[in-house]
C-alpha cells in the first residue's frame, strides 16, 4: 500500500516557510505545523509497512500539475491532504484532482476546520472520502490499515467518511494520545530540508514537538478542537534525543519548539533545557510562551541551553479586552515576562491581536503603544480571526458580526468581524498601521541592521524585510 501526504501547493501564493515566516503565531499558522503533522503521521504509517511520500506545498515550487504527474507515476492508494480555514475550498478540492488521475485512491483531509466542521468539507467536494476529526496520527493509521485489509471504516475512531451511497458517517471521537513519546520521529527524509530557513540568519531549521493541549480558556483559540484541554508532555529525554538525531541525520542544529506554549509545564521545560546542557549540544532554538508561565530560573536555563528567542502572547494592551476574551493574564504579567527575558539576553517576539470583542480605535492604539513600551524585539500584529471551533466563532455567529462567510478571508491579514464598536475595515487598517509604525522606529531599524555581518545576512535580511512588507496593503 502507498500513502501520499500532501500540504497543497500554493500555485503562485506565498511560499511561507521559505519566506522566513517561521515566527508567525503557531496556534493558527498552519504552514508551519503542517510539515510536522504530516511527517509524523507518515512515520506512523511507515512503521506499519506502508510506503509513504510527502509533498509540502508551503515551500516546494511545484504546482498542481507536477503533483498530479507524481501521482500518475507513483499511484498512491491513499492521499492525505492538509487544510487551513482560509484555503479550505482549495485544499478539499485536491480530492477531485486526485480522482482525475488515480480514481481508485482514497482521499482524506485533516486540520482544524475538518475537526470542527467536517460536513463543510464533504459538501465542498464530492470526491472527498474521509475527514479526520482531531489528533490525526492514529486515526490515519487505522483508516489506512482498514483500506489495505479491505475492512469497514465504522470502527475507526475520530473518522468521518462517505459511504458508497453518498451518506456521511461520523464515527465516535478518538481519545487523545496519552504517550506522546510513543510517536516516531517525523519523516524529514521525505522533504528537502534546505527549504526550511530561519528569518534573518537563513539557517536551516526543523520543528520539534514538545507538548500538546492547552488548559486555558482564551475565546479565540482553536487548540482544544485539535489537541484538547489537557496538556500532554513529551519527556525531556525524547525531545533532546530527537534534536540529537536531527543533527546527526540532517546536519541541522536550529529548531522551533512546537507546542501551544513550551512553558505550560515549567518543570518539564527546565528539565528539557538541562538535558540539552548535560549532553553539551550546540543548538539554537526558539519557543512560545504565555506571559504568566515564566520565571527567572526558567529563562536563564533555556538561554544557557541555546534558546535565543521566546515568543509571548501579548494579545492586547487593554486589560478589559484581555478579560473579555478570558486570556487570564495581566498587562503587568507581560511587563515582567519581557523584562525577565531581556535580563537574561533572550530576544522577544510579541504576538498582538487587534479587533477582539470590545475593542475600539483607542484600545487598538493602546496595544501598539504597549508593544512599543515593552521594547519587544519583533512584533507581530494580527487581525482577530474567529476560526471555526473557537468560542469567538460562536460569539460572532450569534451576534451577526461576520461581514462574510467566504472562508478565504478568514486569515490574520484581514478582519471579517464588525462589532458595535468597530467595522472590519477599521481593524484591517489598524493592523497595517501598527506594523508600519512599529518597524519604522529608529531603535528597531538599527537593531535589525546590526544583525548584518555578511552578504549572506544581507540576502536573508532582504527576504525577511520583503515578507514583512507584503503584510502592508
Amino acid at each position: 500500500m502507498k500513502a501520499y501526504f500532501l500540504n497543497p501547493p500554493a500555485d503562485g501564493g506565498l511560499n511561507l516557510v521559505r519566506e522566513g515566516r517561521c515566527m508567525q503565531r503557531t496556534s493558527t499558522w498552519t504552514a508551519v505545523w503542517a510539515p510536522i503533522s504530516l511527517a509524523t503521521a507518515a512515520a506512523v504509517l511507515r512503521n506499519e509497512g506502508i510506503e509513504v511520500a510527502l509533498f509540502d506545498g508551503s515551500v516546494e515550487t511545484a504546482g498542481r500539475d507536477e503533483v498530479q504527474k507524481f501521482m500518475v507515476e507513483w499511484k498512491p492508494d491513499l492521499v492525505v491532504i492538509n487544510s487551513a480555514t482560509s484555503s479550505i475550498e482549495y485544499d478539499v478540492g485536491i480530492a477531485s484532482l486526485v480522482k482525475e488521475v488515480c480514481p481508485e485512491a482514497k482521499t482524506m483531509v485533516l486540520g482544524i476546520h475538518p475537526s470542527a466542521r467536517p460536513d463543510d468539507c464533504f459538501d465542498m467536494d464530492e470526491n472527498l472520502d474521509m475527514a479526520i476529526r482531531g489528533e490525526p496520527e492514529y486515526t490515519i493509521r487505522d483508516a489506512a490499515l482498514a483500506i489495505r485489509d479491505g475492512a469497514v471504516l465504522n470502527d475507526v475512531l475520530g473518522l468521518s467518511w462517505r459511504g458508497d451511497d453518498g451518506a456521511v458517517h461520523h464515527n465516535e471521537k478518538r481519545p487523545f494520545i496519552e504517550d506522546l513519546d510513543a510517536l516516531p520521529y517525523p519523516t524529514w527524509d521525505l522533504i528537502n530540508t534546505d527549504y526550511y530557513r530561519m528569518p534573518f540568519s537563513g539557517n536551516r531549521f526543523l520543528l520539534v514537538g514538545t507538548a500538546r493541549g492547552c488548559p486555558y480558556a482564551c475565546t479565540y483559540c482553536t487548540n482544544k478542537v485539535y489537541y484538547g484541554a489537557k496538556v500532554r508532555f513529551r519527556s525531556p529525554k525524547r525531545i533532546v534525543d530527537e534534536m540529537e538525531w536531527a543533527g546527526k541525520e540532517f546536519g541541522i542544529y536550529d529548531f522551533l519548539f512546537w507546542s501551544e506554549s513550551f512553558t505550560n509545564g515549567q518543570d518539564n521545560a527546565i528539565e528539557t533545557a538541562r538535558e540539552i546542557i548535560r549532553r553539551g549540544l550546540k543548538v539554537n532554538w526558539v519557543c512560545n510562551s504565555r506571559v504568566d508561565t515564566v520565571s527567572p530560573e526558567l529563562l536563564k536555563t533555556i538561554k544557557e541551553a541555546g534558546c535565543f528567542m521566546i515568543g509571548y502572547g501579548i494579545e492586547c494592551g487593554n486589560q478589559e479586552v484581555l478579560n473579555a476574551v478570558k486570556k487570564g493574564t495581566t498587562l503587568q504579567d507581560a511587563v515582567q515576562a519581557v523584562r525577565m527575558a531581556h535580563d537574561v539576553g533572550l530576544e522577544v517576539t510579541g504576538h498582538c491581536v487587534l479587533g477582539l470583542p470590545g475593542e475600539t480605535e483607542e484600545t487598538m492604539k493602546e496595544t501598539l503603544d504597549f508593544a512599543k513600551f515593552l521594547k519587544i524585539d519583533y512584533a507581530q500584529f494580527y487581525c482577530a480571526v474567529a476560526f471555526p471551533g473557537s468560542k469567538l466563532f460562536d460569539q460572532c455567529e450569534e451576534n451577526g458580526w461576520f461581514d462574510t462567510n467566504d472562508w478565504k478571508y478568514f486569515e490574520q491579514n484581514f478582519s471579517v468581524i464588525t462589532t458595535p464598536q468597530l467595522e472590519s475595515k477599521q481593524i484591517t487598517k489598524a493592523r497595517e498601521r501598527a506594523m508600519l509604525k512599529y518597524y519604522v522606529q529608529p531603535r528597531v531599524i538599527l537593531k535589525n541592521l546590526n544583525k548584518i555581518r555578511s552578504w549572506n545576512d544581507v540576502t536573508y535580511f532582504t527576504r525577511t524585510l520583503k515578507n514583512y512588507l507584503t503584510h502592508l496593503r
